[in-house]
Parts: C-alpha cells; structure tokens; sequence
C-alpha cells in the first residue's frame, strides 16, 4: 500500500511529519494510523498516546540564573541537540517517536476494557493484539483501560514511564510503557532491577524470607 506521504506540521528541528495513510485517503492526513479509531472513541487516551511519545514532560525544567525557562515544556524531542541540558537522555528521532506510539498503542488496545481494536486498524499495527494481556511492568498486575478515566487535574492513575530511566537515551522503543501511577511513584528513577533489589531487601529487614522464581 502506497502511502500519502504529503508532508504536515510546522518542521520543528528540521522534522516535518509525513503522511502514512493511503494515496487517496480520505479525511485528514496523519502518521499515526494506528490512532485513527482511538481519536474517534477515546480522544484522550490518543492525545495522551501522541503527547508522551513525541513530546517531553510537561513539568518544569527550572530556570537559569538569569530567570529564563531552560527550555519549554512539551517539547518534540528530536528538537533537542548536543549541547542542551537534557540532550541525549530526552532525545529521540522522529521515526522512533512514531515506534514509540505503536508500541503504547498496542500496550492500551490489550488493556482489559479496551475498546475492541477495528481490523482496519490492526492492520497498521506490527503484530497481532492479545486482549486483555497488558500487564504493568512494574507489578505485573493487569491494566485496566477505565482507568485512563481516572485522571483528575493532572493527576493520572495510569502514567507513562521509563522503564530504565539510567539509558543513555531513555526515551527508547521498548522503554517506554504504561504503568500504574503508584507503581511509578514507588519505583522512582530507579531501574527495573534496582526497585526489585530495594524491595528484596525492605522484606528482608522485615522478617521475610525472599527468593526468586
């Protein structure tokens, strides 16, 4: 299938984004296919998925001494470039923020509670879904889709995370996901195995005896 390619958005950092619908398509162009039927069903749960893989975080970065914002929040990450504060730790390229995107995507579709996934769409997805199945990957608990709805000013009870936040590049296809908020909390800037270890070792001074299966 040949894709639309018509070219949209203001080029940020040299980038603009490319259209990868089908020649012909109608309604809007997008590069994100795969979001067509969640912006139709849950618009928030899109915006969400869209924001976190192409943008940095919202909170502030703090100021430099002359009063001035280090830089703006919610900015595209292949905007940054060596020699910014954050660079490379919060950059990423255009074409992984989009491998980003699928991947989310796919990780809310197999939520339980997830709207049922259109084979229209399936189709731009790299593999095929498994309802039901998404677990966080902090306490390996099922997600639950409803509780996108949970989010009051702000305050999320699914989050999106960094898996290993000790990358050089942390915001990696395959390092990020949607956690509980809790669970993010809890595990901090810590790494996967690092919260495992801290856990371990709370139980142990609590009297229990802690193995691994």
């Amino acid at each position: 299938m040949k894709p639309c390619g018509k070219l949209f958005g203001k080029g940020l950092g040299g980038t603009r984004r490319a259209c990868r619908r089908e020649v012909g398509h109608e309604g809007r162009c997008t590069d994100m296919p795969f979001l067509l039927h969640l912006n139709d069903v849950k618009p928030k749960v899109a915006e969400k998925i869209e924001r976190d893989s192409f943008n940095t975080r919202g909170a502030s970065w703090g100021k430099d001494l002359d009063g001035t914002q280090k830089r703006r929040n919610r900015q595209p990450r292949w905007t940054l470039s060596d020699g910014d504060a954050f660079f490379p730790a919060h950059h990423q390229t255009y074409p992984n923020c989009l491998l980003i995107a699928e991947e989310l995507t796919i990780q809310a579709y197999e939520m339980v509670g997830a709207p049922a996934c259109p084979k229209s769409t399936e189709a731009w997805l790299s593999r095929p879904l498994r309802p039901n199945s998404s677990v966080c990957p902090i306490c390996k608990q099922l997600l639950e889709f409803s509780e996108f709805d949970l989010a009051v000013q702000s305050k999320a009870a699914i989050d999106t995370d960094h898996l290993n936040p000790s990358l050089t590049r942390r915001h990696t296809p395959g390092n990020v996901a949607f956690v509980h908020h809790l669970c993010n909390t809890t595990k901090g800037d810590r790494s996967l195995e690092e919260l495992e270890e801290w856990m371990a070792s709370v139980l142990s001074r609590h009297g229990y005896s802690v193995s691994k299966i």
